[in-house]
């Protein structure tokens, strides 16, 4: 029994994808990165981490109120995840404490394991503090964010961090961080969300700088070839649609040129 043609296309796509990804990741390890362009809107987050281990204040993560189960957030929550997890790792090196919240009982989970691994880590298991990662709503991205408001209420923080799945109601918490006078880190892909963003934060993460914050988080060699994977691929789709839009272009005069080409041919 044969597979299907869409099938195998799936198949042979997912196994170039991976075998791309394995040869950015030898060359990763040996120190064969690329130079990036900077993210001024990821600076105030290293600063941040810097004075929490003096100042005893908390930075704030969050990877939205997006669910891991939806298709239309499961991509930027978990991006959010992965940026947790590095700042949690830099944060357990330095001594800088960190407080956790998400609206998804999934990703909860999730953020309790990345936190237990990165104190683990950096040899700092007795500071790992479960009651730091809380789970504010479920499913319900307005209960999270007025969640968040009282977050930002209760506690002096030196920065947060926002990237992930984030809708209109961005526009709640966003203001009261402003409002306090707390530097915030945003980053989404939801053209709802985005223009809240712009206004409350002078240099937001928009669209594919989401997916590219991981790797500039972190200096491990993962981070750096999926960073490098999506941005071969990126390339590709773009020469396809131009050479796509060329060909429809050009098609008019190239046909009598294929027609004579196929009864020669025949």
């Amino acid at each position: 029994m044969f597979l299907p043609a869409e099938t195998i296309l799936v198949l042979l796509a997912a196994l170039v994808v991976v075998a791309i990804t394995w040869w950015y990741h030898a060359r990763a390890m040996s120190g064969a990165v690329p130079e990036r362009r900077p993210l001024p809107a990821l600076d105030p987050l290293q600063a941040a981490l810097g004075r929490g281990a003096e100042t005893g204040r908390a930075v704030h993560l969050s990877p939205g109120g997006g669910t891991v189960g939806s298709r239309s957030t499961i991509a930027e929550t978990m991006v959010g995840l992965l940026a947790a997890e590095r700042v949690a790792n830099k944060a357990a090196l330095k001594g800088s404490p960190i407080l956790v919240s998400s609206g998804d009982a999934v990703a909860h989970l999730a953020l309790r394991g990345i936190l237990r691994q990165a104190y683990r880590r950096a040899g700092r298991a007795h500071d790992y503090d479960p009651s730091s990662i809380q789970l504010l709503s479920h499913e319900n991205a307005t209960a999270y964010a007025t969640g968040v408001m009282t977050f930002y209420a209760r506690q002096r923080l030196e920065a947060s961090q926002l990237l992930g799945g984030f809708g209109t109601e961005f526009l709640l918490f966003a203001e009261e961080g402003s409002r306090r006078g707390i530097p915030q880190v945003m980053g989404t892909t939801s053209v709802a969300a985005l223009p809240v963003m712009v206004l409350s934060t002078p240099s937001p993460l928009i669209g594919e700088e989401v997916f590219a914050a991981e790797a500039y988080l972190a200096d491990s060699a993962a981070p750096q070839a999926r960073l490098m994977t999506q941005d071969l691929l990126r390339t590709g789709i773009i020469v396809l649609l131009v050479g796509g839009c060329l060909y429809s272009l050009l098609q008019p005069w190239l046909r009598p040129w294929i027609e004579q080409l196929q009864s020669a041919l025949g």
